[in-house]
């Protein structure tokens, strides 16, 4: 994934992203591969910039008040709350505000038609899942079955990114986020050259988890010739159908896991609560800078990155043949490495007494015990989550706020272990029901 990912740079995808069944959602990130993933993330990319993240963090905030909303109610009853949904709801309008400028209620329409279509995507159908799996591309275009998703849910957001980018058109004004990125880049053919100008003045690069900046870089610090900065409009169909989808459940889950954690083990809420209390202003507001300063925070949710994996593999495709070290074994051109993340994260060789909620691992004074590339939340290399800064920002922020407003405990309808999804690609929570017992502010 980093030393040697100029021969590894072909991610493999999961079997329902099968670039040849489905027209659309063959092009995410995700999917794609070569010149085409490099020439769309060097469009997408600057999105997660340090100025931009700044400007998004104000309106995460706002979306937070409409959170501690939704949990008044179970905090002033006593009525254990249902998390997952509650947190859903949050990250949903998070990626519409902060992506795509829109509103979409999510707590006030009990049935919202979003979270009801990203509860499709992540909730396939075993039969279809099977087929998607075991039959050739072929036989499924024969089919027609483009997607282990039924296509109307694929087909909603597209749609709803349709519109907001027809709307946008016949307006003049700025968003300064990723669609207006998008549309400034896409391509339109016959017109100035065939693309407009990829906005990729981002004032720094992200990083993965790991400290690899994200530049595009082959192996040995050569850097590749950069391709046309220019994205099509099936490319932004497709990563916009990703980041709803993926950052929806991606970050409900990681707040799920947080706060069920924290409720088993109150002297590390505590100490959290204390933290947060600490970091707060005038206002009782913590400050973009400061949240990057908050090292227990930060630490909580790393361990629960950790604990909680929800990819539980990567994979990578060999494009020429390849040596594994001194061991004889030759990876022979267009097989595949899978990476076992869950495992790994859960493995006594590298993290002592590893089913423990330890979240001291991550602080600043232990840091010399951590061994480079066995945290693997996001990936790593120049192939990591492109988003993985703004779902670290908004999971922080969040978990801080609702910390400094409740203490999570466990009820009698709080399930021990977590009840989780069947599935054979994620490690999510069926449910995680707690109860919200009030702060003083």
């Amino acid at each position: 994934m980093v030393k040697d990912s100029h021969i590894f740079s072909f991610k493999v995808t999961d079997p329902i992203l099968k670039a040849g069944a489905h027209p659309i959602l063959g092009k995410t990130l995700v999917a794609s591969n070569g010149q085409e993933w490099r020439r769309a993330r060097s469009v997408i990319s600057p999105t997660f910039s340090s100025s931009r993240m700044k400007s998004m963090y104000a309106k995460v905030r706002d979306c937070l008040n409409e959170l501690f909303e939704s949990m008044e109610p179970y905090g002033k009853n006593g009525t254990p709350a249902e998390l997952k949904t509650i947190y859903g709801n949050l990250t949903m309008d998070v990626i519409a505000t902060c992506a795509f400028g829109t509103k979409v209620n999510s707590y006030r329409n009990g049935n919202s038609p979003f979270i009801h279509n990203a509860n499709m995507v992540f909730n396939p159908n075993p039969i279809r899942l099977l087929m998607q799996m075991m039959l050739p591309t072929g036989l499924l275009k024969a089919m027609r079955l483009k997607h282990v998703i039924p296509e109307s849910a694929n087909e909603f957001f597209f749609e709803m990114t349709r519109t907001i980018m027809r709307e946008r058109k016949r307006q003049d004004m700025k968003y300064n986020d990723f669609l207006e990125l998008a549309m400034n880049s896409e391509y339109n053919e016959g017109k100035d050259g065939g693309y407009g100008s990829a906005n990729s003045s981002g004032d720094d690069e992200a990083k993965d988890v790991n400290g690899n900046v994200n530049t595009g870089k082959s192996a040995y610090g050569k850097t590749e010739t950069a391709p046309d900065p220019y994205i099509t409009n099936e490319e932004i169909l497709a990563n916009a159908w990703d980041f709803f989808t993926t950052g929806y459940e991606s970050m409900a889950t990681t707040l799920s896991f947080a706060s069920y954690e924290l409720s088993r083990k109150p002297e590390i809420q505590e100490r959290l609560h204390d933290e947060v209390r600490a970091s707060l202003d005038a206002n009782g507001e913590i400050e973009y800078d400061q949240l990057g300063k908050m090292n227990y925070l930060d630490a909580v949710v790393s361990e629960t990155l950790r604990l909680h994996t929800i990819s539980i593999r990567l994979g990578r495709m060999a494009s020429q043949d390849y040596k594994l070290g001194d061991t004889g074994i030759v990876v022979e051109k267009g097989q595949t490495v899978e990476i076992p993340v869950y495992a790994v994260h859960h493995s006594e060789e590298f993290y002592p007494n590893a089913p423990a909620f330890e979240p001291e691992r991550f602080m600043p004074e232990n840091s010399h015990k951590l061994i480079p590339y066995t945290f693997l939340p996001f990936g790593t290399g120049h192939r990591s989550c492109v988003g993985t800064r703004f779902a670290l920002m908004v999971v922080k922020l969040a978990l801080a706020h609702v910390v400094q407003r409740y203490r999570f405990v466990i009820t009698d309808k709080t399930d021990i272990p977590v009840l989780l999804k069947s599935s054979v690609l994620n490690h999510t929570p069926e449910r995680v029901i707690l109860g919200l017992e009030p702060r003083a502010l």
